[in-house]
């Protein structure tokens, strides 16, 4: 029983203090996805960076948190004063304002940045389950540009499942939910333990590929602004890096793909171990 897990490093791009601690991860050999925010302040520089990781495949994390791509005056259905994207964190109701062609103008946008940079679009998205026209211009880009979503199972937290949509299925590709019961805040960080839901999963006969986002990094005075995911990141990186779960992935056997490998049955994340001669890699586990 082949047992496969897809360690996604969420928010990269977020700030450039954060993306110090995301790449400290694709440097330790776990991270093996990256999911971009498109509109933050360090996205491009991540993307150069990323570039020169192929063995990681690429999503497009699309919170629309910062600001964006394309001149505010061009997309006002999106933005503020500030000229940000009005919504932010705590206000996803004002996502309703947005018209079908403000939103799809910005997302090609977001996406040909991408492969400005990158050299290709993302390889893979999600999407949410909602009618308003900036979710049905987001799909109608995805699909525009031939990016895969909807490939994986979504637990919820009462652990059941939101199916993927049908043609991936029978790749069983199931995403784990991994936010904290109660959520975050400063008063809940000295009890957080994120490694402990990072050694959760528990494969079968079916030969699940596991698949959870993490945010590993550090935090600065723009995060603990915005987020009230903050310093939490620190606790996730530190966790992420630890010889206890390295361990506990090779005590395991577990076979670190991904995303790409998931979908198309390729081994590139596992080919990159293999060159890089690292513990992680299944060829060096006993």
């Amino acid at each position: 029983m082949r047992k496969r897990l897809v360690f996604r490093v969420d928010d990269v791009g977020y700030t450039p203090i954060y993306d110090l601690g995301v790449f400290e991860a694709f440097a330790s050999g776990i991270g093996s996805s990256a999911d971009v925010m498109f509109d933050s302040p360090d996205t491009v520089e991540a993307l150069k960076k990323l570039k020169d990781m192929p063995w990681l495949s690429v999503g497009w994390h699309r919170h629309l948190w910062e600001s964006p791509v394309l001149p505010a005056e061009e997309v006002k259905s999106l933005v503020d004063e500030e000229g940000r994207f009005k919504w932010r964190h705590r206000h996803q109701e004002l996502m309703k304002e947005a018209t079908y062609e403000d939103a799809y103008k910005e997302f090609c946008a977001e996406a040909e940045l991408c492969k400005s940079i990158l050299g290709r679009y993302p390889d893979i998205a999600s999407t949410r389950p909602s009618d308003i026209p900036l979710e049905k211009a987001f799909v109608d880009v995805l699909n525009k540009y031939g990016i895969v979503h909807d490939h994986f199972a979504k637990e919820r937290p009462d652990h059941t499942l939101n199916p993927a949509a049908e043609e991936y299925r029978h790749l069983n590709i199931i995403s784990l939910h991994i936010q904290p019961e109660h959520g975050f805040g400063l008063e809940l960080f000295k009890d957080y333990d994120p490694l402990s839901k990072m050694m959760r999963p528990v494969w079968t006969e079916k030969e699940e590929i596991y698949l959870y986002g993490w945010h590993p990094g550090y935090c600065d005075v723009h995060i603990m602004q915005e987020s009230t995911c903050n310093i939490h990141r620190c606790k996730e990186l530190e966790a992420a890096t630890s010889d206890t779960f390295k361990n506990w992935i090779i005590e395991n056997k577990v076979e670190l793909v991904n995303q790409r490998d998931a979908l198309y049955g390729t081994n590139e994340f596992q080919d990159h171990l293999k060159e890089i001669d690292s513990p992680l890699w299944i060829g060096n586990m006993k």
